[in-house]
C-alpha cells in the first residue's frame, strides 16, 4: 500500500491543538506556519480510522474497557519491532505517557527525593519533578560537535546521592534525536542498579528511527536492569493518534507493577474508548509497519531537504543529523542571537512556530526545535520564508 503523505488534509477547525492554537500561543504572529507540537500532519493508518468509524457509527459513547488482547499485541509488536520479550502479564495502561511519568515518580519516591533529569529534554520531565514536588537533578548532556552525549561521571555522582531515587531516560532522546547504544544503556543501567536508582525511561517515539541505527529498550539489556525500569511506551507517535490518550507502562517487577497500579488507581484511570479500539487495530494483525517504513522513508527525505537547504541558502543555522524522530534540532548559535532575539527571528520575522530551546534546559539557549512531520510542501513554505528574514538580516 502506499500512502499519500504529500496531500493533507486541512487541520483548522478540527480542534487541533498545533494548528488551531498555534494563534494563541503565537500571539504575535498568530499566521506563522505550526511546527511545533509533536504531532505529525498524516493521517494515521486506514485500519485504524475505520476501526473508529465504524465504532463511532454506534451512537452511544459510554464507559470503555481495554481489549483482553491488547497486551498480547503490544508484546508481539515489541518482538517485532525490537527482539524484546515482554511478558503480557507485566503491562499496565494509563492516559499518556507523561501521565505515566507521573505516576512513576509518585509511586517510587517521596516529596523532597531528588529525580535526575537530563536536559536539554522534553520540558514535561521537569514539569512532572516540579509538580510532584520533588529535586530536581540535572545530568545535562553535551554537545561533542556530532551529537548530544551523557555526561556519565555526573550521572554517577547524582546517582550515588541516597536521596536521588528515580532516572528519568528519555530514548530516543527528545529534542536531541538520539538512539542510545547498547554499550550506554549498560552504563545506565549499571549506575542505577548500584545505586538503587528506579530506571523511568520514556521510549515513546521507539518505532521513529532512521537507517544506521536501532532502538534497544533498557529493559532488554538483562533481567536485573528490567527489574529496577518501568518502561513507557504508546503507538501515538508511531500512528498520529496523539489525541486518543492510551499507553502503557512495562514493569517485569511484580512489586513495580503493583505499586504503578496502585498509584494509577488513585488518579482515577479511565480508558479512553477510541484509544482502545485504536491500540487494537494498531498492533492487530502483525501490526501496520508498512505505514511505519513509508513514514520513516518520507521523514528522512525531508529532513534531507532541510538539511541541504540550509547549507546551501542559510549555512549559519545547523540540523544536526537524527537518529530518530520528526522533531529537529536547530542549531543557530552562528546567528550570534540571545534568546529571546532568537525567538522572535523565527515567529515574527519568518513567521515558522517552532519552539524555543530555552524550554527544554541545559546548554541548549541557541537551538531551536523544528517539527518536519508535515508535507514536504509545508516544509518547503517554512524554509523559504525562514530565508527571506534570513536575508533580511544580513546573516
Amino acid at each position: 500500500m502506499n500512502y499519500d503523505f504529500d496531500h493533507l488534509p486541512d487541520r483548522h477547525g478540527t480542534f487541533s491543538y498545533k494548528w488551531d492554537e498555534a494563534a494563541s500561543e503565537f500571539p504575535q504572529a498568530p499566521d506563522v506556519i505550526p511546527m511545533w507540537v509533536a504531532d505529525t500532519d498524516f493521517p494515521c493508518p486506514r485500519e485504524i480510522v475505520e476501526a473508529i468509524q465504524k465504532r463511532a457509527a454506534h451512537p452511544i459513547y459510554g464507559y470503555g474497557q481495554i481489549a483482553h488482547d491488547s497486551a498480547e499485541l503490544l508484546a508481539q509488536w515489541q518482538k517485532k519491532r525490537n527482539q524484546w520479550d515482554v511478558d503480557p502479564k507485566w503491562v499496565t495502561y494509563c492516559n499518556g505517557v507523561v501521565v505515566g511519568l507521573n505516576a512513576i515518580i509518585s509511586a517510587f519516591s517521596e516529596e523532597g527525593d531528588g529525580v535526575i533529569i537530563q536536559p536539554p529534554v522534553y520540558y514535561p520531565f521537569r514539569e512532572a519533578v516540579e509538580k510532584t514536588r520533588r529535586k530536581l537533578c540535572l545530568n545535562e548532556l553535551y554537545d561533542n560537535g556530532d551529537h548530544w552525549v551523557i555526561d556519565f561521571e555526573q550521572l554517577e555522582r547524582l546517582a550515588k546521592d541516597p536521596g536521588n531515587k528515580v532516572l528519568l531516560l528519555c530514548n530516543p532522546h527528545n529534542p536531541v534525536s538520539r538512539v542510545y547504544r547498547r554499550d550506554e544503556l549498560e552504563r545506565i543501567g549499571k549506575i542505577c542498579l548500584e545505586h538503587h536508582v528506579v530506571i523511568a525511561s520514556d521510549e515513546i517515539h521507539s518505532d521513529l528511527i532512521y537507517p544506521g541505527h536501532k532502538h534497544i529498550p533498557i529493559a532488554s539489556i538483562s533481567p536485573e536492569i528490567a527489574a529496577i525500569t518501568v518502561t513507557a511506551v504508546s503507538p501515538s507517535k508511531t500512528f498520529n493518534i496523539a489525541g486518543l490518550q492510551m499507553s502503557a507502562l512495562i514493569a517485569s517487577s511484580r512489586d513495580m507493577l503493583d505499586r504503578l497500579e496502585e498509584e494509577l488507581d488513585r488518579r482515577c484511570y479511565i480508558p479512553n474508548l477510541f484509544g482502545s479500539i485504536a491500540w487494537k487495530a494498531a498492533y492487530s494483525d502483525g501490526g501496520r509497519e508498512e505505514y511505519v517504513e513509508e513514514l520513516m522513508k518520507y521523514l528522512w527525505n525531508n529532513y534531507l531537504y532541510l538539511d541541504q537547504y540550509l547549507r546551501e541558502h542559510m549555512p549559519k543555522i545547523r540540523c544536526q543529523k537524527p537518529e530518530a524522530t520528526y522533531l529537529m534540532w536547530l542549531d543557530c548559535s552562528k546567528l550570534g542571537l540571545g534568546p529571546e532575539e532568537l525567538k522572535h527571528f523565527f515567529v515574527e520575522e519568518a513567521k515558522v512556530g517552532v519552539e524555543e530551546g530555552t524550554l527544554f534546559g541545559g546548554t541548549s539557549s541557541s537551538f531551536m526545535r523544528m517539527n518536519i512531520g508535515c508535507a514536504k510542501a509545508t516544509l518547503k513554505q517554512a524554509l523559504e520564508q525562514l530565508e527571506r528574514a534570513y536575508q533580511k538580516r544580513g546573516f
